[in-house]
């Protein structure tokens, strides 16, 4: 198989500190929003390569026409082989609406919003004529077993689009605290073998002792978890959503190039 490619989030401070000395990863991912004259000078940084585009919550609402004609644009510009988007299956007030009735939410609630949810997967998919990838969501701070990070709906969704997976890390271990799992338990819950791309960083703690994914600097318990997961599945990509700081940028670079380099 094909070596792990690494990837990083494209930043200003990642185009600013830009050198031919410094390690360099073999991929920069852009998201959706990202302007098209910002798109040309990553481009430049890596000219032989694609960028990968990353959607966040794309899929959460149909796109309009304007859009949808944006996305085309930017996909021809980026050649991106794929784009990711979360799962977004739960509009608010479904969730607020089954808590207030005293009771934990659960796919049953969903009702249309399930389907409308996989119409616009279908027709993302055919408007780009790429694929779609999607990911987990990190589920909401301070809930028990959110439904938006059911490992099962997830596995689920996957199967029933056709979609591959991106596994976010850092919204992985904030969704295990909130379903009282170790990140190991929550990751074994997971479709694995559909993973094509792994994003990295490291969550923050809160003052109520609760995890949110903050796009922290990834720490030794990150690195040991990306092996963890590296034991059991070989994603095509790991992509460290780091923008913060160049210094922590590129030392989590290079630590990231020996880790992946073991797995040659």
């Amino acid at each position: 198989m094909p070596p792990i490619q690494l990837a990083v989030t494209a930043s200003t401070i990642l185009y600013d500190s830009w050198s031919a000395e410094t390690v360099q990863p073999d991929l920069l991912e852009v998201s959706t929003w990202t302007p098209l004259e910002e798109v040309n000078l990553y481009r430049r940084l890596l000219p032989d390569q694609p960028l990968l585009v990353h959607g966040g919550n794309l899929l959460g609402a149909p796109l309009t026409d304007v859009q949808a004609q944006a996305l085309a644009a930017l996909i021809k510009e980026t050649e991106a082989p794929w784009v990711s988007a979360h799962i977004a299956l739960w509009p608010w007030k479904v969730l607020q609406e089954a808590r207030q009735r005293g009771r934990q939410p659960t796919a049953l609630d969903l009702g249309s919003h399930l389907e409308a949810f996989f119409v616009r997967v279908r027709t993302l998919r055919e408007h780009l004529g790429i694929p779609v990838v999607l990911g987990n969501a990190p589920g909401l701070p301070g809930y028990a077993n959110d439904p938006e990070s059911d490992p099962m709906t997830i596995a689920a969704v996957l199967e029933a689009t056709g979609c591959n997976f991106l596994l976010d890390l850092s919204a992985a271990q904030t969704a295990a605290s909130n379903w009282a799992l170790t990140p190991e338990q929550y990751l074994a819950r997971l479709p694995l073998e559909r993973i094509v791309e792994v994003q990295l960083s490291a969550p923050s703690l809160m003052e109520n002792g609760r995890l949110m994914d903050a796009h922290d600097p990834l720490r030794e318990e990150d690195y040991y978890l990306l092996n963890h997961l590296l034991e059991r599945c070989k994603p095509q990509v790991a992509t460290l959503e780091y923008w913060k700081e160049p210094q922590a940028l590129w030392q989590q670079l290079v630590r990231l190039k020996e880790e992946l380099f073991k797995r040659k």
